[in-house]
């Protein structure tokens, strides 16, 4: 005889799987810091092609002006201004990063708890049915 309560505990697992559960259960596989540490790493690499990105579109932008910007200042003083510019941006990109996979860390994990506490009751459930 087929349980009701079990199939649909199980309807809800393999819904879980099939949508949410993508995401969430790959994320479960890691720590917390290794999987905030990997995503802002992978961040701070695409932040820096954005940053030389926008700073290929600001040249191009500013082409005609660029040669009155560079003959009243010093190379090293230009290097510092596009360094400190780049560290704010890394910097900027870098928390946002950190509070946003941080977030989601503990979603997913919130979520993948529930799926486990999901399967021991339809464990539960599969050993009284063998029972009796």
């Amino acid at each position: 005889m087929l349980n009701e309560e079990r199939i649909r505990l199980m309807t809800k697992m393999a819904a879980y799987e099939a949508g949410e559960g993508k995401e969430n259960l790959p994320v479960k596989q890691y720590y917390r810091r290794d999987y905030v540490g990997y995503e802002m790493l992978k961040t701070f690499l695409t932040s820096t092609i954005s940053f030389g990105i926008l700073l290929v579109c600001w040249l191009v932008y500013r082409m005609e002006d660029l040669t009155e910007f560079l003959k009243g200042r010093d190379l090293p003083e230009l290097g510092m201004w596009l360094i400190i510019r780049y560290v704010v941006f890394i910097s900027i990109y870098q928390v946002i990063a950190c509070i946003v996979y941080t977030r989601r860390y503990k979603r997913a994990t919130a979520s993948v708890k529930e799926y486990y506490a999901t399967l021991k009751k339809v464990e539960k459930l599969r050993e009284k049915e063998e029972r009796l």
